[in-house]
């Protein structure tokens, strides 16, 4: 499963989304707002469907989700010291 879809899923499960196109649209516009400069496409490789069903049944229940801090936790390739620049900015 894409990282997009899992974060969307997460949105739907919340009731924050209705359908999963919406969902996902709003992905990619966080994601290049947050981001910019970086390739979304590059970012949104698949993730075991294991490991994503986790995230979606942890994260997907929650009351608000924040989908930018989310892309950063799902974005393994980043190094940790430029996630936590990450994290600094977007609180």
């Amino acid at each position: 499963m894409q990282r997009s879809t899992i974060i969307a899923k997460c949105l739907l499960n919340s009731n924050m989304y209705a359908r999963l196109e919406d969902a996902e649209s709003r992905v990619n516009q966080v994601f290049e707002k947050s981001f910019p400069g970086q390739d979304f496409f590059a970012w949104n490789l698949n993730v075991d469907d294991k490991a994503a069903e986790n995230v979606i049944q942890t994260v997907g229940k929650a009351i608000s989700i924040s989908v930018d801090l989310l892309i950063l936790d799902l974005w393994d390739e980043m190094p940790d010291r430029v996630k936590d620049a990450h994290r600094r900015r977007l609180w």
